[in-house]
């Protein structure tokens, strides 16, 4: 279970990125399964390495590509979670119903994406679904984890990734509470500005027992310390959920046949947990 004071998600449930990337090289769909196996891998090297991953970690992956991984991840005692959304769907829809079908993990995530400017028809739609998804995981068992993206349409990007997108995703969760939308966790863009990530903290913190966890937007290390820096000082914030900053290059590099599955396994272990030590680093900075 996602433990609520710490979470080190290492998320691997990319689906339509890796589709559009096989396709434009001719290489087949089906092995990508072959990427998420080696995901796994590298999780299971760093588990092994780490006391912390062992006891926070947790892996989101994917019943379309790997199932088998799903599988071998629960039999192994790992915190495993699902997606709920068809990858790549605006507005928001379902990958496969009904949804024990597709939800098998301990654990489930779902992303939707949200401005304030879009069809109100669409954004009533999304909330819908969300409070369908939210209904069935508490009568499941499973925390909900719900992932906001608000895309930069025409702000400029430094003053957007400081202040603009942080109001708008404080104005998303107060809106989803006032609606009865309490999910477990928050999965949330992260900020450079420490005010930014005040505003979300203190929306969030509307409801005590939410959290937030942090995701990577395939960043490189340094942004994504740099967002660690801003919110480690914010209650709610209890870890991240990050994928392809760790898992893209060497799985690109395995498929693309210049680096074998051990070396790539290897290589995403330690991008892991590097954002694990960088984590907690900035955790004990603020303190």
């Amino acid at each position: 279970m996602l433990n609520p004071q710490c979470v080190y998600m290492l998320a691997a449930d990319h689906r339509w990125q890796w589709e559009e990337w096989c396709d434009a090289r001719s290489i087949p769909r089906s092995r990508i399964s072959e990427v998420k196996q080696i995901a796994f891998d590298g999780f299971m090297q760093a588990r092994e390495q780490s006391p912390a991953v062992r006891a926070n970690g947790a892996l989101l992956v994917d019943e379309q590509y790997a199932p088998a991984v799903v599988g071998a991840a629960m039999k192994a005692g790992i915190t495993v979670g699902t997606p709920a959304e068809k990858p790549g769907a605006v507005p928001l829809a379902w990958t496969i119903e009904p949804f024990s079908r597709a939800l098998t993990g301990a654990f489930v995530k779902v992303l939707v994406r949200f401005r304030p400017e879009d069809d109100p028809a669409m954004r009533e739609g999304q909330w819908e679904k969300l409070d369908a998804l939210q209904t069935w995981c508490r009568s499941a068992g499973k925390p909900l984890v719900v992932e906001i993206l608000v895309a930069r349409r025409q702000e400029p990007e430094e003053e957007f990734d400081s202040s603009g997108r942080p109001a708008i995703l404080a104005g998303v969760i107060g809106e989803a509470y006032r609606r009865g939308l309490v999910p477990d966790f928050w999965k949330i863009e992260g900020s450079p500005s420490a005010a930014g990530a005040r505003i979300v903290d203190a929306a969030i913190a509307a409801r005590p027992s939410v959290r937030q966890i942090i995701l990577g937007k395939g960043a490189d290390l340094p942004t994504i310390d740099r967002w660690f820096a801003a919110v480690a000082s914010c209650a709610t914030a209890v870890g991240f959920a990050i994928g392809r900053s760790v898992v893209w290059d060497p799985a690109a590099a395995f498929l693309s046949g210049t680096t074998d599955a051990r070396h790539a396994a290897a290589e995403m272990a330690g991008t892991y947990l590097r954002l694990v030590n960088a984590w907690n680093d900035r955790r004990v900075a603020s303190s």
